[in-house]
């Protein structure tokens, strides 16, 4: 995946680099790939406008050998609905396929971390796959291990 071309289609100002962070959650790129983009779809210069539902983050990233990820994040202090969450990953997800080229060989992965999800909502989030993309079918991946402040 091209990165730089990805990067240089998108305004700098939603670019990002560090820890992932919104309104006190924290998740640490410790073992991220050092080959990344990260897109932060809060600010206003992003693909997406303030009105838009929309996931926090879109995580690009090359990893080892020819493998490559493009991951819609959305990051929970407290619980929302499963249907809102996944709505704001579906909406991550058509900016990202935007992005990567039809040709790129790529794995989907949409992550939503948190320390607070109600149990029947985390048993929604984990049983719903395959609604994103058609191209790329993935469950949803949660994390538990944030840093909260």
């Amino acid at each position: 995946m091209d990165l730089k071309k990805i990067e240089t289609s998108l305004n700098p100002n939603c670019i990002m680099s560090g820890e992932l962070s919104k309104d006190g959650c924290t998740v640490p790129l410790t073992n991220a790939p050092k080959q990344r983009l990260i897109v932060d779809l809060d600010k206003p210069e992003s693909p997406l406008n303030k009105n838009h539902t929309r996931c926090d983050y879109l995580f690009f990233a090359n990893g080892k050998g020819a493998v490559c990820w493009f991951v819609p994040l959305e990051l929970k202090r407290g619980s929302l609905p499963a249907k809102k969450i996944v709505q704001q990953l579906q909406a991550g997800a058509t900016v990202a396929e935007q992005l990567v080229a039809d040709n790129d060989p790529v794995r989907f992965r949409p992550i939503v971390a948190s320390g607070s999800i109600h149990k029947h909502q985390r048993n929604i989030l984990r049983n719903k796959k395959g609604d994103y993309i058609q191209k790329y079918p993935s469950k949803i991946r949660i994390l538990s291990m944030v840093h909260w402040s």
